[in-house]
C-alpha cells in the first residue's frame, strides 16, 4: 500500500520542506519568501490531489 503512495507522499513532503523553508525565509525577510511559500502550497495540494486520485483509481 506504500508503495501506491510513494510520488503522492514525495510531493507532499518536498512541498512540506518548500513551505518550511519559505516561512523561515518570511521570518528573516527574504524577498523570495513569498514565492516560496506559494511553490510548496501548490506542491502539496497537487501531492494531495494526487494521491486521491491514485486511491479513487486503485479500487
Amino acid at each position: 500500500m506504500l508503495k501506491l503512495f510513494k510520488y503522492p507522499l514525495l510531493l507532499f513532503l518536498s512541498g512540506s520542506l518548500v513551505t518550511i523553508f519559505g516561512a523561515w525565509s518570511k521570518i528573516l525577510h527574504m524577498s523570495f519568501a513569498d514565492i516560496l511559500l506559494t511553490v510548496g502550497m501548490i506542491l502539496q495540494a497537487i501531492g494531495v490531489l494526487f494521491a486521491m486520485y491514485v486511491l479513487v483509481k486503485s479500487k
